[in-house]
């Protein structure tokens, strides 16, 4: 009896050993590396994914801040990461060397629209077009380019550019291309830009600024889009063919298209069958342009997080989201 005891005993102590370690291994198994994008509204629609993901399907997120750009698809696809959020498909050029559906290798993979629809341009401040009745748009820039001139700039006028170079923005060479005689300031930081930009507004001076919609912004400036010339893509513009231009009408001598932001992965992670739920979630995942606006405006009024503000989102919205879940 004795005996029995013991063997009974074991078995009770190892059998919740035992189903531990496959607790723990199931866990691990549900870990993943997010790239934080360097935007506002990007880290947006990514603490979406990662609010859901870790609270409804049971992942563990670590997410690492690291630069746009084409080192952060060469990290991705060497086993870094295995997410990155909301690209915008006029300023990536990872998706044309990755994505096998965009013409890439297949080393990474389309994960499904984000939702967010982008619009590119540069604006001016409304005051600077009520009080200029001939600026029309980006053809008239030169006319009043005194205006926009800076101690920096010189006799030039100044663009408050693309913040980061792995944006691919390719001011300056867009500038020279249409013959707008200014200079491209590239100041590193979303932030940055916009508080040069705010400072210039409230003192009531002209500026000339890139932005994209949706921001935050445009619920504390009224900006005018000077309209650059309608995207027309150059097949030669790629690090393959050494960027060469296809001249006036095409990119980057253009504006950018509307993007039709997207989200990718790892293949390795998101084909193994572990993460098939997972997989379904972000390709049904759609954040629209106005539940990020809301965010961001809430963001920027408040001064509160990111993660704090897109909770709240989380648990007003469950009907929003809970139709993306599998």
């Amino acid at each position: 009896m004795k005996r029995s005891f013991f063997k009974a005993g074991l078995i009770f102590i190892v059998s919740p050993i035992i189903l531990s370690l496959s607790l723990v291994g199931a866990h691990a198994a549900k870990r993943l590396n997010a790239v934080v994008p360097d935007w506002t509204g990007g880290e947006i629609t990514c603490e979406v994914a990662v609010l859901i993901l870790e609270q409804e399907l049971g992942y563990k997120v670590n997410q690492v801040e690291f630069p746009s750009g084409n080192g952060a698809w060469e990290a991705m696809v060497g086993g870094d990461f295995d997410m990155m959020c909301e690209h915008w498909p006029s300023y990536t050029e990872g998706d044309t060397t990755f994505i096998a559906e965009f013409g890439g290798d297949g080393t990474a993979l389309n994960l499904g629209t984000s939702g967010i629809v982008g619009l590119s341009d540069y604006y001016v401040p409304k005051y600077f077009v009520d009080a200029n009745p001939g600026f029309k748009g980006w053809e008239d820039l030169n006319d009043y380019k005194d205006q926009f001139a800076t101690i920096e700039s010189g006799d030039k006028g100044r663009l408050i550019g693309c913040p980061v170079p792995g944006w691919n923005c390719y001011d300056q060479i867009r500038l020279d291309m249409l013959n707008i005689d200014f200079v491209a300031d590239e100041l590193g930081s979303e932030a940055a830009s916009l508080a040069e930009a705010q400072g210039a507004y409230k003192r009531g001076e002209p500026f000339l600024l890139y932005l994209w919609e949706p921001h935050w912004a445009f619920g504390a400036m009224e900006l005018v889009a000077v309209g650059l010339p309608e995207n027309k893509t150059c097949d030669t513009w790629t690090e393959a063919d050494g960027y060469k231009d296809c001249g006036l009408g095409f990119w980057p001598a253009t504006g950018w298209a509307e993007d039709h932001t997207f989200n990718s992965g790892r293949p390795d992670f998101w084909n193994d069958p572990e993460n098939a739920d997972a997989k379904k979630f972000m390709a049904n995942m759609n954040l629209e342009n106005i539940h990020q606006s809301t965010m961001l405006a809430l963001i920027n009024d408040t001064g509160r997080s990111v993660k704090d503000v897109v909770q709240e989102w989380k648990d007003n919205n469950e009907t929003i989201w809970r139709a993306w879940l599998p």
